[in-house]
């Protein structure tokens, strides 16, 4: 059974860095035109099959995928199937768009394959049932959940089939294990692809959309991780052999790299502790 959510706005919940203004589930999805665009709008097909028309191109929208719309872009959708059912929220919140550009890199509107539809029918579903909770807390719940879901769209959509991050860690997982088990040890980029069983090429497109970060920036956090563990179980032990040891060969650009890890140098991180 359909159900909408049309939640009290105000002045305050604007403030927030996210609100909620609509929200749906399972509803029959009309024919929708919208020339000047609308507000942020998250919409998961959950039946049937639709059409979006945005940017100059046209989407096709079905079960496994949603319609992720930006503020202000015009578009249009509409059903090609005799019914076309949906989940959907609309939301906004002065830090929407900067989390769609750094964090998720979205700049522009589509449709995006979903790896776990049943994690985001479950977050509208907690989202419709906020409005049973005390009024108070209402607004802030939903901007948590909004959030959340912001996440998930981060770990769990792509454009393109099984290419989510969550679908690319796993592929990645024997890497990830490799790099904290070898970590002390020199690493190049040939034998990293080798474990993962792909090109070195491939492994630093692949590495980057999955962490968002470049490899070695990845092995160098794990190796600061664990300098820091050697810094603080063996406080007498100097510098240039903790650098060793953590997998650094040149002290000098072991504490260069530290310090721009943690805005402290090792002895003065050591320091906090002893």
């Amino acid at each position: 059974m359909y159900r909408r959510l049309l939640p009290l706005i105000t002045e305050s919940d604007k403030e927030l860095p996210y609100y909620l203004v609509d929200a749906g589930v399972h509803w029959e999805q009309e024919h929708i035109v919208r020339p000047d665009g609308y507000l942020y709008q998250w919409i998961q097909c959950v039946e049937g099959e639709g059409e979006l028309i945005t940017g100059g191109r046209t989407f096709r929208v079905k079960e496994g995928t949603a319609m992720l719309l930006l503020k202000g872009t015009p578009h249009e959708y509409y059903a090609v199937s005799p019914s076309w059912r949906v989940n959907w929220i609309v939301f906004d919140g002065h830090q929407v768009e900067s989390f769609l550009k750094r964090t998720a890199g979205i700049t522009a509107p589509g449709v995006y394959y979903i790896s776990k539809p049943e994690v985001f029918t479950a977050r509208i579903q907690s989202i419709m049932e906020i409005q049973q909770s005390e009024y108070a807390l209402r607004s802030l719940e939903w901007s948590a959940q909004i959030y959340t879901l912001l996440i998930e769209v981060v770990q769990y959509a792509s454009v393109h089939p099984h290419n989510s991050p969550s679908s690319l860690n796993l592929k990645l997982k024997p890497l990830f294990d490799y790099i904290g088990q070898n970590a002390h040890k020199p690493l190049t980029l040939e034998e990293l692809a080798g474990v993962a069983g792909i090109t070195p090429q491939h492994l630093c497109t692949v590495f980057k959309k999955t962490t968002n970060i470049r490899i070695v920036q990845y092995i160098h956090s794990v190796r600061i991780k664990n300098s820091k563990e050697l810094l603080l179980r063996s406080p007498n032990m100097p510098v240039k052999e903790v650098a060793l040891l953590s997998g650094f060969e040149d002290p000098n650009y072991f504490c260069t790299v530290f310090k721009k890890h943690e805005q402290l140098s090792p002895n003065q991180f050591r320091k906090l502790y002893y």
